[in-house]
């Protein structure tokens, strides 16, 4: 496989979950206030908040188009882990978005808005033209937010590896965490005393660590199956399909009828789910590294839940 110029892949937090589908709905609603401005001087839009019929009508062409723009969204979010997003191929699939909305606009007002003066190709062109520049400006926003970021990100951590230059020299392995991204290329290095837990997001990695006594994270395009093979051998443990917790960071294990939950000694964290199916494995490493001399929390406050101990006697 080629390799791609880092220089012209998009920000990684433009294909995020949150940031893909917070997009639909960024851009449906600046259309709400681009189609009240434009619907006046337009010969072929029929919008309409007044009268009943184009109303329910408008309805029904914002519901399709939600379905189609999600469509989308959910389709770029499963190929990101075989398609390298450059911003060629990203524009190319926003301009994709623009044909297919504008093509759905057309057939919607041949069908049921009919009969317009202008004919279908002029209809087209004019619409194309129209959701063209609805997307354009938040796509834009939300581009140059994700670049920001993302370069905020790599600044955090590269200050934090500056910092962490410094105290090497008296860290010996296994204190140090080597994190790799999907090609195996080593991205960063973290003082496992810096390290708090690991959220997945599929393709992605979110990694929590402190610095200088603030609470940051980094995203890493990676699989959590890959980091959790890596890191086998660390504090590092998965106790949950979606979580990895630092056991050295571990303060109390709460228990909430059937439910449990890691609580880390970051006021700022909220307890994380511990699954049936990791608990034991939690609980092993745990064991693990107390019996190392690691000195990890099994206590808990009476009133909040249960100690670690206990816990493992209930399963």
């Amino acid at each position: 496989m080629a390799k791609i110029d880092k220089s012209r892949e998009i920000p990684k937090f433009l294909l995020d979950k949150q940031y893909l589908f917070g997009s639909v709905v960024f851009i449906l609603t600046f259309s709400f206030l681009f189609m009240a401005i434009y619907t006046p001087f337009s010969f072929t839009a029929w919008f309409s908040l007044t009268n009943m019929r184009l109303f329910l009508l408008t309805v029904c062409f914002y519901v399709g188009a939600l379905l189609i723009m999600s469509a989308s969204k959910r389709l770029m979010y499963g190929v990101q882990d075989r398609v390298r997003f450059t911003f060629a191929k990203y524009v190319s699939w926003l301009l994709a978005e623009v044909v297919a909305v504008s093509l759905f606009y057309t057939l919607f007002t041949s069908v049921f808005i009919a009969p317009f003066e202008q004919p279908s190709w002029v209809i087209l062109l004019k619409a194309v033209w129209c959701v063209l520049m609805i997307m354009a400006i938040p796509y834009t926003i939300q581009t140059l937010y994700a670049a920001y970021r993302a370069k905020t990100e790599e600044l955090q951590m590269l200050q934090y590896e500056m910092s962490l230059g410094g105290e090497q020299a008296a860290v010996s392995y296994p204190s140090l965490i080597n994190l790799y991204d999907y090609n195996g290329t080593l991205k960063l290095t973290i003082n496992a005393d810096s390290l708090y837990y690991m959220e997945s997001q599929d393709n992605y990695v979110k990694i929590f660590y402190s610095n200088h006594g603030k609470l940051l994270s980094y995203m890493l395009r990676c699989r959590t199956k890959a980091i959790e093979e890596n890191l086998a051998e660390t504090s590092m443990v998965r106790c949950h399909r979606s979580y990895m917790v630092n056991v050295m960071k571990i303060n109390n294990i709460r228990k909430k009828g059937k439910a449990r939950y890691v609580v880390l000694d970051n006021s700022e964290i909220k307890p994380i789910p511990v699954s049936k199916s990791y608990f034991k494995n939690l609980i092993g490493k745990i064991e693990r590294f107390n019996a190392a001399g690691r000195g990890v929390a099994e206590q808990v406050e009476p009133e909040a839940g249960t100690p670690v101990a206990a816990a493992e006697q209930a399963e």
